[in-house]
């Protein structure tokens, strides 16, 4: 490289202008950083998830099945349809369902809900999440798209059927 005859660039100029373009990388990170936090976020609203189930007269009363892949119990009780929620509101596990204590255990706190996913011991600071349901034709079916969150079971949350 020869910069004394005006021909070539030298190494030390060379590498001037290399710390010159990290320096200018890294202050237009830090500026389209700072207006990325600034700008508001436009929310698109979640299209609704329907979880078709099953007919009506698969639900024996008193049975409680699981939709594995979307995480949702479904609980047919004398007085209705009740749709939980298959994460655990403590610490965000997945709860299973054990038929002889007729309760959700929860395997990582040892959280436990009865049946209508309200809270018997443990840490979890509430009841099972439910789900939306509605009863269309003769098919049952689960809106999972949005949890609703409760702080105590109430009739008024399950579906007459």
């Amino acid at each position: 490289m020869m910069a004394q005859n005006g021909k070539g660039i030298s190494r030390r100029t060379l590498i001037g202008y290399g710390w010159i373009g990290a320096a200018a990388i890294v202050v237009g990170e830090l500026i389209g950083g700072t207006l990325a936090l600034l700008w508001p976020k436009v929310r698109k609203e979640k299209a609704k998830k329907l979880l078709v189930a099953g007919k009506i007269d698969e639900f024996k009363v008193g049975q409680v099945v699981l939709f594995r892949k979307e995480k949702v119990f479904i609980n047919r009780t004398e007085e209705g349809l009740l749709a939980l929620s298959a994460i655990c509101p403590h610490l965000r596990c997945v709860v299973r369902w054990t038929e002889p204590k007729n309760a959700f255990e929860c395997p990582c706190h040892g959280g436990v809900f009865n049946d209508l996913g309200e809270v018997v011991s443990g840490p979890p600071p509430r009841p099972l999440d439910i789900y939306e349901v509605k009863v269309a034709g003769n098919k049952v079916v689960v809106d999972t798209s949005k949890a609703i969150q409760r702080k105590e079971f109430r009739r008024s949350q399950l579906i007459l059927v």
